[in-house]
């Protein structure tokens, strides 16, 4: 069923594209799209090794699409201004999606172990397992966002002639990526 639901949004990617004359990530429906292909790709590609995948996958792409018709539903595709027509951002998009999508799933993960946690029939192999599913998504987000970022910071430079601006966006990006580079470190930062 996964699959079905990865043809059918990369259909819809792929005919916006072709209209558009340019990767469809150029607005908030279209990246919400994007994202939502990328929680089904990841959901396929890993649910033989983790069976709960594939239901949090379902949910997360219900959520991403969820929020892709909350905004304008469906906007009618238009041509780019120069400076987003960048083969950059494009990049910096659609590796920020991946990130994305894998903190989802490291946040499913959390949720469900909790919830494990809290019932009388604890199960610790189970939390344990969830746990390092947790560690393994986490870290190749942790490296796609900052490489998304770092990438983002390029495109800003040759858009703007600015690496760096302190926008809220920008500075958000930062804190997020802190944020979660921070759970990697357990051993390093005291309790």
């Amino acid at each position: 069923m996964m699959a079905i639901v990865l043809v059918y949004i990369i259909t819809i990617l792929t005919l916006r594209g072709i209209v558009g004359g340019h990767f469809p990530a150029s607005n908030g429906f279209e990246t919400m799209q994007l994202m939502a292909a990328c929680i089904a790709a990841i959901s396929i590609a890993t649910y033989r090794k983790f069976e709960a995948i594939l239901s949090f996958g379902f949910m997360l792409c219900g959520f991403s699409l969820l929020v892709a018709m909350l905004g304008r539903s469906n906007p009618s595709v238009t041509q780019l201004l120069p400076v987003l027509s960048s083969p950059l951002l494009s990049i910096h998009v659609a590796v920020i999606m991946i990130a994305y999508a894998l903190f989802g799933f490291a946040m499913f993960n959390g949720i469900a172990a909790v919830i494990i946690n809290c019932t009388r029939h604890r199960n610790d192999r189970q939390i344990e397992r969830l746990q390092a599913m947790s560690l393994l998504m986490l870290y190749p987000a942790v490296f796609l966002l900052a490489t998304g970022i770092f990438i983002g910071a390029i495109w800003a430079n040759v858009s703007w002639g600015r690496y760096w601006g302190w926008d809220p966006k920008e500075t958000w990006a930062l804190i997020t990526l802190l944020v979660y580079a921070a759970a990697l470190h357990t051993d390093s930062l005291p309790a």
